[in-house]
């Protein structure tokens, strides 16, 4: 079976980009159009003019948008045919959509001389992808430019994954509810502290790390003013990234200047992000993507790629999983519907789907690391071969959204309830244990934290530390913190 569309594309012209998930054939079994779940295949009388400007028009036609693969293919097939092409059918819209991204991918006018007279196109197709609300015209083409952000940071998410609209808003919206609810009882403060503490501990344990006490508190004031920070920038993200670095040592005074790589417990390589060559144009284009006000995207679409699309260009040589669990407190803030001072535990929800989460890492960052030819040394990867910017710029960033879209929900809907249901549990323990007995405070306290966190039972390790106290006096505590917690 022959490729055709984009998978072609890959094959004849050698691009370094990762295939289609789904590769188009034209196979002679079929007489129609078929959709597999790893394959589409077409009949042998599908119209298609066997050129790499054929394949292009094709895959725009049937297969959407992949601009990685568009990106790298089109200074391989060059503007000669697109303008021949242009000038045979100057209405097309399929090659009017060609013709904008070569100028708008590339950045140089093709001049091919024709007049456009036919009807403005959508560059994305609405019902398929998610899309700017405010598109921009490109009137030489007849083009609407609805993509979610620039020629040099432009990921692209399937509306299919997307919750209904107005469902962020109702997430904050109950989130505020039980922030007003704590509000009510007296534990607000509290509450809002202990969701700032339980973030920064989880996004440091993701990175198996515990914070000495002033970088925690550091990393607490920091997601506190996530929402402060008007407009991001190297200069911005520099300062945080000197705040939660693990020592002096791992400081940076601007975006990295030279590779890095990630690897697995085994010591091979596992991830080699953004090549330095290029990485100053592509986080311009992401800074204009993060802090962009005026296009209209949906704020958990900005939010997963704008979040997840930091860690996979991995700007600095340390620090950037914290960042980028910090972009996604920025952007949410930034979107309006957080509740005033609120912090919503998206990492100390993750803490609880760690697998999940690095399968979402893996799904980008195993399939780009193929696209690289290097060899490995006892020091340092010797690069042989770089993909280019290109499969970095220009993801499917579905998985991420969707993922953002169920840690969220787990926050709202069961960390924060739970939050907020352990302290007033707390306090109903700590109310009960001294009226009944004269401990010292910090004595109850360290009692009510390790028998509420083993299921109503003080742990036989743990008795020592406590010789002092008869069980029958043990035993009552435990009873008393069962009963506080409903347990």
């Amino acid at each position: 079976m022959p490729k055709v569309g984009y998978a072609s594309l890959v094959e004849t012209l050698r691009l370094r980009v990762s295939p289609p998930a789904r590769p188009a054939f034209v196979d002679t079994s079929v007489n129609r159009r078929v959709d597999t779940a790893d394959r589409i295949l077409f009949p042998t009388g599908v119209a298609l003019a066997d050129t790499p400007l054929g394949h292009l028009e094709f895959a725009l036609r049937h297969e959407g948008i992949d601009l990685a693969i568009i990106a790298s293919a089109l200074p391989a097939i060059g503007a000669a045919p697109i303008v021949e092409r242009l000038r045979q059918s100057p209405n097309g819209e399929y090659i009017r959509r060609a013709a904008f991204l070569w100028e708008w991918l590339g950045g140089s006018a093709l001049d091919a001389g024709v007049s456009v007279a036919g009807s403005y196109v959508d560059l994305f197709d609405a019902g398929e992808y998610v899309v700017a609300d405010h598109s921009l015209r490109a009137p030489a083409w007849r083009v609407n430019n609805n993509a979610l952000g620039t020629a040099f940071f432009c990921p692209t998410v399937r509306r299919s994954v997307c919750p209904a609209p107005g469902w962020l808003d109702s997430m904050m919206a109950r989130a505020g509810e039980l922030a007003e609810s704590s509000r009510h009882s007296g534990l607000y403060d509290r509450a809002i502290q202990y969701l700032y503490l339980s973030e920064t501990r989880s996004s440091f344990a993701i990175e198996h790390e515990a914070p000495s006490a002033s970088k925690e508190e550091r990393f607490v004031q920091i997601l506190r003013r996530s929402g402060d920070v008007s407009v991001i920038s190297e200069d911005s993200l520099v300062a945080i990234q000197n705040a939660v670095v693990r020592d002096d040592f791992s400081r940076e005074a601007s975006y990295r200047t030279r590779q890095n790589w990630l690897e697995d417990r085994l010591g091979r390589i596992a991830f080699l992000p953004h090549p330095v060559h290029g990485l100053r144009e592509t986080m311009a284009g992401w800074e204009a993507f993060v802090n962009d006000r005026e296009r209209g995207i949906d704020p958990l679409v900005k939010a997963a790629c704008g979040a997840f699309g930091f860690v996979h260009l991995h700007p600095f040589m340390d620090g950037n999983g914290r960042l980028h669990r910090f972009m996604i407190h920025h952007l949410l803030a930034q979107s309006g519907l957080i509740p005033g001072g609120m912090v919503i535990p998206v990492s100390a929800v993750i803490m609880k789907h760690i697998p999940e989460y690095r399968d979402v890492l893996d799904a980008f960052s195993a399939p780009v690391t193929r696209l690289w030819n290097y060899r490995r040394t006892d020091e340092e990867p010797v690069i042989i071969e770089a993909p280019g910017a290109a499969p970095y710029r220009f993801f499917d960033a579905s998985r991420e959204v969707a993922f953002l879209g169920r840690m969220i929900t787990e926050a709202v809907e069961q960390e924060i309830p739970r939050e907020l249901a352990w302290l007033t549990g707390y306090d109903r323990a700590l109310e009960r244990i001294e009226a009944a007995f004269d401990l010292p405070a910090r004595d109850i306290g360290k009692l009510i934290r390790m028998i509420a966190g083993n299921n109503g039972q003080l742990a036989k390790g743990k008795r020592k530390q406590f010789a002092h106290l008869p069980d029958d006096v043990l035993e009552g505590i435990e009873a008393m913190v069962r009963e506080s917690f409903g347990e």
